[in-house]
């Protein structure tokens, strides 16, 4: 006989709360909950790729009442409502379904539930068989020869009829008679009072239905049960109505129409791009096959004048450069690319190992016909992170000039709480497009080939679509930064700051490997001396570095209170945090984590260091990254700097590795307090700003308006306190979080909150302020225009909404100080020139370091500090503590 076609039957409303459930805190970019909608679709996804149905079709319970609420007036009457931030993905699991391709039922005065058990006879009675994919053991009754249950979170499992007897305990036309029996306390299904499902399980199976049950209810043995159906008899028939699926909804619709044809690729992306899952969208993006472009690779002299002329007449380009994917400052060229605009560009092959019919190039040919237009800043260039190729160029006789548009500073500056700023993620976002993969050119794993080793046929298609899409990108962007009034913040600080950026990286700091080295030995010294306090307290020795074994003498030899469980396995958590709680109390708790902190520093500098030493230069050049905080701020890596702790004694050590040239002196320019007085400037505090103006100690200020004159503190841990306070406040800290920073009750710090808001009512109506204006327009801004998109603030889900109010309070204050910080150093490189030899070299947080002559120290740190008092006008002064050594940590000092 031929096999019979499978009609899969997805019971809509049971796998869309599984999947609410399953995931939480995921939100699209308006800021409202996707969870559902995330989990629904992967559990769709999944279905059609393991079982790729030929028909399919999804129910789902429509609002209203229906047959059962008539049957019995209280129905559903003790169920809850549905979450308000599930209620408002309903219509987009809709929508993806018919997106996917599948085709949704329901019906008026009937639930989800009977409309599959319809279907479901339908099909059998038309040659189907079918499978219904739910987690609900209502559907247990309708398994029979051609129906089987399929549930994909219970590991994908199929029920037949010895599956349902297997797992409920009677065959599926006993089912109904259980459930009737058991009843169902959350959709007010009243059962008989005293039986539940072992109980009624056992009945059934020994009588074989309800109905035989009731009629031998009397001479039962157990009083309970004897008692229970004679006196609720009646409502074990009700309940046995109410839980009964009913086979003959009047549906009208032809089998045929559920069909499986696959998703509809554009309704796919549309959908997918506007919850924010990109993961999703890559695969239903259009690609290159749907696009018409002109890419070249040039072969010899001719070609690079060509290209040179198209160049000259279009008046900009993009440019792609084709590396070995180390840094800037060690990055190898293979090969460069170069867009005109209208899909138009060309490649430029200059050291494949792997050559098809197309040669490398010579250097010298390239910085002679294309070098002078680089280098022109009458051409305006574009590309994605421009401070990378400027220096990588500039290793190779190439200098990069008129910069006019960055899409990866573009697209930060228009998001920046986004981290989705690659070219291949911004092509998908913005221009509905997917880029070629880089598997796809590579291929993957240990057996990916290096760039040099791609073909330059490949190549000249992956580059020159970079190259291309950098040119489309800058338009789109152009567009939206100039609509939402971001141009500013754009052009007078992020692209203004590339030279200067290009200058500290290229410069580098130079870095004592004989301290260093010193150090790691002392450092060894001092770990194999913790470890024996730590193996002494703990009685044995291990691996302090395993959780596992850590974890494992904390809590079952020491026997430790378990503070915090993680993983599916429910293992007690060594994470930092616990450990902090835990040393209270508990000494071996605070030796670990000073281990861990002398281990990472050790790793992480001390060790590391030495080996980052450009060969060619002989210091070390970090990476600035520009954006990857969403506050603003720069960060650093490769080596990251700005992590060496400045208020321990080895963090101070290994500030001390870092040293000026022969001749030099390194000189550091640090704001003090800034965060704090952009504060008083944007919350027009004026007991702050008077405080400023008259040099006071701001926060022995805060501890008398929040401790008093009789705290019975010392001085020093009143101000201890109040400095925590201080900052605390800024980044949102609510009383839970500051009474385990200060170690207080919640009690203690809610009131030293009120307090604070007390003696600064402004600050008080600023953050109230910021936060609604935040909720109606969607943003928060800093002072000079950078902001932040935080729609998490209408969430309809509390933590998230939380968070995202600590976000909003933050944003001002730190991003202000960024930008003022990137302010003075757009500022200082252009003043730098002034004193011959003066050049900055690092920047960390609020802090410059620069390297200056030792005849010029004093001149020089006169100009630093001047640029970086001034670098914008606030209602309070802007105080640089500024030192000068022959190390970092001397000039920190």
């Amino acid at each position: 006989m031929p096999e019979r076609p499978i009609l899969f039957l997805i019971d809509g409303n049971n796998q869309m709360y599984r999947a609410y459930h399953a995931i939480r805190g995921l939100t699209g970019p308006d800021g409202k909950s996707t969870n559902a909608v995330y989990g629904f679709v992967t559990m769709l996804r999944k279905l059609i790729a393991d079982h790729e149905p030929s028909y399919v079709a999804t129910a789902f319970d429509l609002a209203g009442p229906t047959f059962r609420s008539a049957l019995q007036a209280d129905y559903k009457a003790n169920r809850s409502p549905m979450p308000a931030d599930l209620v408002e993905q309903v219509p987009l699991v809709h929508d993806a379904c018919e997106a996917m391709g599948v085709r949704i039922l329901t019906h008026t005065d009937y639930e989800a539930d009977d409309v599959i058990a319809t279907l479901a006879t339908r099909a059998i009675a038309h040659g189907f068989d079918a499978a219904i994919v739910t987690g609900d053991k209502d559907f247990f009754q309708m398994v029979d020869g051609h129906v089987r249950v399929y549930n994909p979170r219970d590991e994908g499992t199929w029920y037949d009829g010895g599956g349902v007897q297997e797992k409920f305990g009677v065959r599926p036309d006993q089912v109904v008679d259980v459930l009737a029996l058991m009843g169902d306390a959350i959709d007010n299904v009243k059962g008989v009072p005293g039986i539940g499902e072992k109980g009624a399980r056992e009945l059934i199976a020994q009588h074989g239905s309800l109905d035989a049950l009731l009629a031998a209810a009397a001479g039962l043995p157990q009083k309970r049960y004897r008692e229970a159906l004679t006196a609720h008899a009646e409502d074990a028939r009700l309940s046995r109505e109410m839980v009964r699926l009913h086979c003959d909804v009047p549906v009208e619709i032809d089998l045929e129409a559920l069909r499986y044809v696959g998703p509809d690729q554009r309704r796919c992306y549309e959908l997918f791009s506007r919850l924010g899952f990109k993961s999703l969208v890559t695969e239903f993006a259009p690609t290159a096959a749907d696009v018409v472009r002109t890419f070249s690779t040039c072969g010899d002299s001719e070609d690079l004048r060509e290209l040179a002329t198209h160049i000259r007449q279009a008046g900009r380009c993009s440019v792609y450069l084709v590396t070995d994917g180390a840094p800037a400052m060690q990055a190898s060229l293979v090969g460069l690319s170069v867009g005109t605009g209208d899909g138009r560009a060309a490649y430029v092959p200059l050291a494949h190992t792997s050559l098809d019919a197309c040669p490398n190039l010579a250097s010298q040919a390239v910085r002679d016909v294309i070098g002078p237009l680089l280098a022109d800043p009458s051409v305006q260039k574009t590309g994605h992170d421009l401070k990378a190729m400027t220096l990588v160029l500039a290793r190779h006789g190439l200098a990069l000039e008129g910069v006019h548009d960055d899409v990866m500073l573009a697209s930060y500056v228009h998001d920046a709480s986004s981290a989705a700023h690659a070219v291949e993620s911004l092509a998908l976002e913005r221009l509905g497009y997917k880029a070629m993969d880089s598997e796809v050119l590579r291929g993957k794993g240990v057996k990916a080939l290096a760039m040099s080793q791609v073909a330059v046929e490949a190549m000249t298609t992956w580059a020159c679509e970079r190259a291309d899409l950098a040119m489309q990108l800058t338009t789109d962007l152009r567009t939206t930064l100039d609509g939402e009034g971001l141009t500013d913040i754009y052009e007078e600080f992020e692209l203004a700051l590339l030279p200067a950026l290009c200058a500290i990286e290229q410069a580098g700091i130079r870095v004592d490997t004989g301290v260093l080295a010193g150090l790691s030995t002392r450092m060894d010294a001092e770990l194999e001396a913790r470890s024996a306090r730590i193996f002494a307290l703990a009685g044995m020795t291990f691996n302090i570095n395993s959780p596992r074994q850590l974890g494992e003498v904390l809590f079952e030899k020491m026997h430790l209170p378990v503070l915090k469980r993680t993983g599916k396995d429910r293992t007690a958590s060594t994470a930092a945090e616990v450990l902090e709680e835990l040393a209270a109390s508990h000494d071996i708790a605070r030796e670990i984590l000073d281990w861990r902190a002398m281990m990472k520093l050790k790793g992480t500098y001390v060790d590391a260091l030495p080996q980052l030493v450009h060969r060619t230069t002989g210091r070390v050049h970090t990476t600035f990254n520009q954006a990857v905080a969403a506050t603003g701020r720069l960060s650093s890596s490769d080596p990251n700097l700005q992590n060496i702790p400045i208020r321990t004694e080895l963090g101070r050590e290994i500030r001390g590795a870092f040293v000026a040239e022969a001749g030099h002196v390194l000189i550091s320019a640090d704001y003090s307090q800034i965060e704090l007085r952009v504060l008083a400037h944007m919350a027009q505090e004026q007991s702050l700003i008077d405080a400023f103006r008259r040099g006071d100690d701001i926060h022995d200020q805060t501890s008398a308006k929040v401790f008093g004159e009789n705290s019975g503190l010392s001085s020093h841990e009143l101000r201890r306190r109040a400095k925590i306070i201080n900052y605390a406040l800024l980044y949102g800290k609510t009383a839970f979080t500051l009474a385990k920073d200060i170690g207080v009750t919640q009690q203690a710090a809610q009131a030293f909150i009120d307090a604070y808001f007390a003696g600064y009512p402004s600050v008080r109506q600023f953050i109230d302020e910021t936060i609604a204006k935040a909720r109606d327009t969607g943003v928060v801004s800093t002072l000079f225009g950078r902001r932040r998109r935080v729609p998490e603030l209408t969430s309809r889900n509390g933590q998230i909404r939380a968070a995202a109010e600590r976000v909003t309070v933050n944003l001002p204050i730190q991003g202000t100080a960024a930008d003022i910080l990137k302010r003075a150093m757009i500022d200082l490189h252009q003043a730098l020139p002034s004193i011959h030899g003066l050049r900055m070299i690092l920047t960390v947080h609020d802090e410059l370091v620069f390297e200056a002559p030792e005849g010029a120290a004093e001149e020089a740190a006169a100009l630093v500090k001047h640029h970086m008092e001034h670098a914008v006008p606030l209602d309070v002064p802007l105080d640089v503590d500024v030192g000068v050594g022959h190390t970092w940590k001397d000039a920190k000092a």
